[in-house]
């Protein structure tokens, strides 16, 4: 190969794009027990980059990051509300004061210290070969305990399931504690996750969320886009 028939290889290969991320598609159930009653609920999302779509019974949200709005709608009612969304980089809404027991009343939340360790326990979860983490947190006033199961990563794929799916765990502390630990093992995915909390002078509260389906691939198109038929609400 001559050296301008090998610069002109080289250059080709510096202008090939990289493949496209794949979206992620997720099915998810969470159950909310609480004394004899268990609540149940399902979530469909879909994944890409700076666009997500959720689904939950009737209703339908959309959020598009290059467009800068999000859209929440009513399946039934074909009707939908539109927001901005804030510019990219602006700060987050300042933190609320330190509270304690004594001050913030039913919106108290204990900050845990967690003891984490892995159990040693495998499952597959939603066909996804998973391993196991065990933790129990001691807080002010209250117990709590979490077991959690994790994946590696699917290869290219840029987004991840896990806030998805630490969203219905009641303790910020705990869903800190899942982020922190998959962090320290390769930013692993959170894929089932019970959560027990144990107040000091109310019944056990428990969390259970496992995701169903889990696939990575190209959203249907029109997956990130109102339906035709939908109308702005008020209209």
């Amino acid at each position: 190969m001559t050296v301008p028939v090998f610069m002109l290889w080289c250059a080709g290969l510096l202008t090939q794009q990289a493949p496209a991320p794949l979206d992620l598609h997720i099915v998810y159930r969470s159950d909310f027990v609480y004394q004899s009653s268990t609540r149940t609920t399902t979530s469909e999302w879909w994944l890409s980059e700076g666009k997500s779509m959720s689904r939950q019974g009737d209703r339908l949200s959309i959020v598009r990051e290059d467009l800068g709005v999000a859209w929440r709608a009513s399946v039934t009612a074909e009707t939908y509300t539109e927001t901005k969304l804030p510019p990219a980089g602006q700060p987050p809404p300042s933190e609320p004061a330190t509270v304690d027991i004594h001050t913030a009343g039913f919106e108290w939340e204990p900050e845990y210290d967690w003891s984490v360790k892995a159990s040693g326990q495998s499952s597959n979860v939603a066909g996804r070969a998973c391993r196991e983490f065990v933790a129990t947190g001691d807080g002010d006033y209250a117990e709590a305990r979490v077991s959690f199961w994790a994946c590696d990563p699917a290869p290219g794929v840029s987004r991840s399931p896990t806030d998805l799916v630490a969203a219905p765990l009641r303790s910020r502390s705990s869903k800190q504690m899942i982020f922190d630990t998959l962090a320290k093992h390769g930013k692993a995915w959170l894929l089932a996750a019970e959560e027990w909390q144990e107040p000091a002078i109310a019944p056990t509260i428990v969390i259970r969320v496992r995701v169903e389906t889990l696939e990575a691939g190209t959203a249907p198109p029109g997956t990130f886009d109102l339906p035709p038929a939908f109308k702005k609400a008020g209209r």
